[in-house]
């Protein structure tokens, strides 16, 4: 052992304005953003410890024209949510992915955000564990950190 603490990754994923930076807003103690007019353009980034270890948090610009973006910050991911817009259910953006994530194995968690806006369930055909969420009041989003983490 080399004496250096744990530092865990994970990545936000999910369609255009489905919460992702909300819920990286109100994971995460610092945080820095790369935006342009309101919506992320490359990626947001924060950070905050869970039992004493740092978990690094990126999110993913959802436009489907940023597509390569999720592919450079999914580089050396520990974990990944995926923020589902419970008012739109789940898009195509998601649905792929969710198959690249479990075509790699990559342990993930899905936020089925917009709570307060929404109350159906979302068809999901995925092992994945579902937890509401409403990011703007931070409901449902360490919870599913903490189960995401147990995961890794």
């Amino acid at each position: 052992m080399n004496g250096k603490k744990k530092e865990t990754k994970i990545v936000i994923f999910g369609a255009f304005d489905s919460g992702k930076t909300t819920t990286l807003d109100n994971l995460c103690e610092k945080k820095t953003k790369v935006e342009y007019n309101g919506t992320t353009v490359s990626m947001d980034y924060g950070n905050t410890f869970v039992d004493g270890e740092k978990i690094h948090l990126f999110a993913t610009p959802g436009q489907e024209r940023f597509h390569f973006m999720r592919e450079i910050l999914s580089n050396g991911l520990n974990g990944a949510i995926v923020v589902v817009d419970n008012t739109q259910g789940v898009t195509e953006i998601d649905s792929s992915i969710m198959s690249k994530l479990e075509s790699k194995n990559i342990p993930y968690i899905i936020f089925a955000n917009k709570q307060d806006l929404a109350s159906h369930e979302l068809e999901i055909s995925t092992a994945a564990e579902i937890v509401p969420t409403i990011a703007t009041e931070g409901d449902g989003l360490r919870q599913g950190l903490e189960i995401l983490l147990n995961q890794i």
